[in-house]
């Protein structure tokens, strides 16, 4: 980042040649926020299939003001300027959909051996460790990132004589250097990091800052050096990087922490200046303090960093939002316009340290990272402010719900009532909606556990008594060796009566996790299947009294792969003494899942054929590889730094059971994070059908990368199938919108080639997940999940969905 110059002669000739510039005199609309991340996925895709030939897109000044590092090479990885991408990059990828983004940022940490630039004391070449630090907060990247070549550079430099002198001594440091300490001092919660960057920082600060203007001088060589309308020279890109800098690193200092403060306060003063100088088109000169006409050309770095700064600032609390909303919308109407038809953003200052010229068709690194930043920003922006209505042309049958799909039955129609069981995404409520069938309108939703724990897993089963009576039983995720149960009156399912709980007795911290209600007639018994905290592997409790009292804890079947894994199971009744079970080895992230299935009846497990396995009271429990196999996965635990679980790795969904009670069941296929399948494996009264039968699309998210949308089954007709991806479910063509579902009849001989998948949503503004079908008293319904759904912890969905069929008028 050195000092270059420009030619009179050279502005004059863009003054008269005019290049296209990004100027609008059309008003301002809000945008979409899907726009806006279309748009920023569009950048950012760009960047990542480009990135070997940067050189070749690459701004540079005039050629007699060239430099030795203005040339047409790839920057080293470890450079400021990729550093700058990766920022902007990594803030992408917390929003966006596709894993691409976050699995290339790993590869770049992973082949350069999370390694930081050459010069101990540069701020430049502490710059990349924003990224790898970002990875490391990631629960489950945390083992893939190596911190101890960073963390080891830094404690030298606070051990050494030199570290103790001014290091930050130019503006743009500001943006290379301490976030990274602030955030290393956030991971290892040792506060001699965030002690060294404050003092640096305020030395920086005490240089640079001009009090007048609140804004910074790149560096003390420019303190008597003025605009050409006798003003002091402020780089635009400059106070970018300061700006953009504080957006990055306040996040990570402690509330509590006295310093903080003079941040904040900063960060406002810069913002304050920065909307008084924003320029007609929505931009800010390279310049900040010169006139327009001495700056006819478009600067997008600056300005991608200033509008970055502002939207966070706003969704942050610290900026007004009816203040600095227009600023944000004009600025980023002015740099949408400059990205050209292939995803580069043009008009971008080449490397420098004053205001400088700039080109439609070049660009650089640095800015790209800044205009993902400000996209991803302003995304989080209008869904905060401005969320889309999720009214849809389907039925709501009950508002934020949410559920896991690993306990059963979530929904029953029982006494004319749809009632439905959900956990909210915003207060932890564990909720219970009643929808009367008849009228088509909601009775009422009522709240069995306030502020329970905002978790999906943690949804109530739900079991109709034999007097109609419901009995709802819940517990969290894992946190308690609790199960807590409710019942209903007999006649009205918005009364309920006083919780009780369950007290597991066992010696291990980890709780109990999901609920699945079954009766078996000839043991009189109701069972509730869940996952035992003490061996981590399904178990079971029973009750003589139809729920009113439980005992009789039992592990039923236990893993056989090497460590503390979970087989996850599946629960069908498929008649009134047997429970089929459809199971894997353990989760797909740790494991290369085959698919078994067993029954069970009389204490007894058996195959589908009906060879005996072993009883579970003489012999013990079930043992995952004594099950039948239905599909092979890739048993291993070996699995690609960028995949978040192991290839070809299978996931049970969903069961049913068709008139012969022949069982049917769905499952996904895991084979990259942007490439899931839906496989049925079904029963034909000789033998098992196993088959693919369509595209699951992406990952929900990264941490969980084996999570669908799901499918379900017709309970009554399962070779009626229902499915949610956000892709062409038979080609696996990207269609660049939200999850869908779709239904299909599937008969014994179809695979995904002769299968015709029929969208039951199109052009949806949310995803559409989850679905489960229910029938009793005549009536079907399909219902899933419809809303905002980051993950687990963070949704915002509604339970919507359509009734398939009446009862039949007499």
């Amino acid at each position: 980042m050195k000092t270059i110059k420009f030619t009179g002669i050279y502005v004059l000739f863009l003054c008269h040649f005019l290049l296209a510039s990004c100027e609008s005199n059309d008003p301002v609309l809000r945008p979409s926020a899907d726009d806006v991340l279309e748009l920023t996925e569009k950048v950012a895709n760009w960047q990542i299939e480009t990135f070997e030939e940067m050189g070749q897109y690459r701004a540079l000044p005039p050629e007699e003001d060239r430099k030795s590092w203005h040339n047409r090479e790839k920057h080293h990885e470890l450079d400021w300027t990729n550093a700058a991408l990766y920022a902007g990059m990594y803030e992408l990828s917390q929003i966006s959909n596709y894993p691409q983004y976050t699995n290339w940022l790993i590869q770049i940490g992973h082949r350069n051996k999370w390694q930081l630039g050459e010069r101990v004391y540069h701020a430049d070449d502490d710059a990349v460790g924003q990224l790898y630090l970002s990875l490391y907060q990631n629960v489950r990247l945390k083992h893939i990132v190596d911190k101890l070549p960073l963390q080891s550079r830094f404690d030298s430099i606070m051990q050494s004589k030199k570290g103790g002198d001014y290091q930050w001594d130019w503006c743009d440091a500001l943006f290379m250097a301490p976030p990274v300490w602030a955030r290393l001092s956030k991971v290892t919660k040792d506060s001699t990091y965030l002690e060294y960057m404050d003092k640096q920082y305020h030395m920086t600060y005490d240089e640079l800052w001009d009090k007048e203007n609140r804004l910074f001088y790149r560096d003390k060589s420019y303190f008597d050096k003025k605009e050409k309308n006798g003003k002091k020279i402020f780089w635009s890109r400059g106070n970018g990087w300061v700006f953009g800098g504080l957006a990055l690193m306040i996040p990570d200092l402690p509330e509590d922490w006295k310093g903080r403060a003079f941040y904040e306060t900063m960060f406002k003063e810069i913002a304050e200046t920065v909307k008084s100088r924003q320029r007609a088109d929505g931009t800010w000169s390279a310049g900040l303090l010169g006139d327009e006409r001495d700056y006819p050309n478009i600067e997008t770095s600056g300005s991608s960093f200033f509008a970055f700064g502002i939207a966070w600032g706003i969704n942050n609390g610290l900026l007004d939002k009816v203040t600095y909303e227009p600023v944000l919308f004009k600025a980023w109407d002015a740099l949408k316009q400059c990205v050209n038809a292939d995803g580069m953003i043009g008009y971008v200052q080449p490397i420098g340290s004053a205001p400088g010229l700039s080109f439609k068709d070049y660009t650089e690194v640095y800015g790209i990272g800044a205009f993902l930043a400000a996209g991803t920003e302003l995304y989080k922006y209008i869904n905060a402010f401005y969320p889309i209505d999720k009214t849809t042309s389907n039925i709501t049958f009950m508002e934020d719900g949410g559920w896991c799909w690993y306990q059963d039955p979530r929904v029953i129609i029982s006494n004319g009532k749809l009632v439905i069981s959900g956990l909210s995404g915003q207060s932890g409520d564990v909720r219970l909606g009643v929808f009367d069938l008849k009228t088509e309108q909601p009775d009422s939703t009522i709240v069995l556990h306030k502020a329970f724990q905002i978790d999906d897993h943690n949804v109530p089963a739900l079991y109709e008594r034999p007097d109609k009576s419901i009995l709802a039983v819940w517990a969290k995720h894992a946190t308690e060796k609790i199960h807590y149960y409710n019942i209903s009156l007999l006649d009205n399912y918005l009364m309920w009566g006083e919780t009780k709980r369950f007290e597991h007795d066992y010696t291990h911290n980890t709780g109990v996790t999901y609920m699945n209600l079954y009766y078996l007639k000839d043991k009189n018994k109701l069972f509730n299947f869940f996952r035992d905290g003490l061996t981590f592997n399904p178990a079971f409790i029973t009750s003589d009294d139809y729920g009113e009292t439980w005992g009789n804890r039992t592990h039923f079947i236990a893993n056989e792969v090497s460590g503390r894994h979970r087989p996850y199971a599946r629960y069908l009744q498929v008649d009134d003494n047997t429970v089929g079970i459809s199971y894997t080895d353990g989760h797909p992230r740790k494991y290369g899942n085959s698919l078994f299935y067993v029954e069970y009846t009389n204490d007894t497990f058996f195959k589908k054929d009906g060879t005996k396995i072993k009883n579970l009271l003489e012999d013990g429990p079930l043992y995952t590889l004594e099950g039948e196999k239905l599909f092979t996965g890739s048993e291993t635990t070996e699995k690609a730094i960028t995949n978040e679980s192991v290839p070809n790795s299978a996931w049970t969904c969903a069961m049913a059971k068709d008139k012969n009670n022949y069982p049917h069941i769905g499952y996904t296929l895991y084979l990259s994070d942007g490439d899931h399948r839906y496989r049925i494996s079904s029963w034909d009264g000789e033998k098992w059908n196993d088959r693919e039968i369509a595209y699951g699309g992406k990952y929900l998210y990264h941490i969980e990368s084996s999570y669908t949308g799901l499918l379900a089954f017709d309970p009554i007709d399962p070779t009626r199938v229902y499915i949610s991806t956000d892709v062409d479910p038979s080609t696996g063509e990207d269609l660049g919108g939200k999850h869908e579902i779709y239904s299909a009849k599937i008969n014994a001989k179809d695979d995904i080639s002769t299968i015709k998948w029929n969208p039951i949503t199109l052009n949806s503004k949310y995803r559409n997940i989850r679905p489960i079908v229910v029938a009793n008293e005549g009536y079907k319904v399909l219902l899933w999940l419809y809303g905002p759904w980051y993950n687990y912890k963070d949704y915002d969905s509604n339970i919507i969905g359509i009734i398939l069929e009446r009862p039949k008028k007499t």
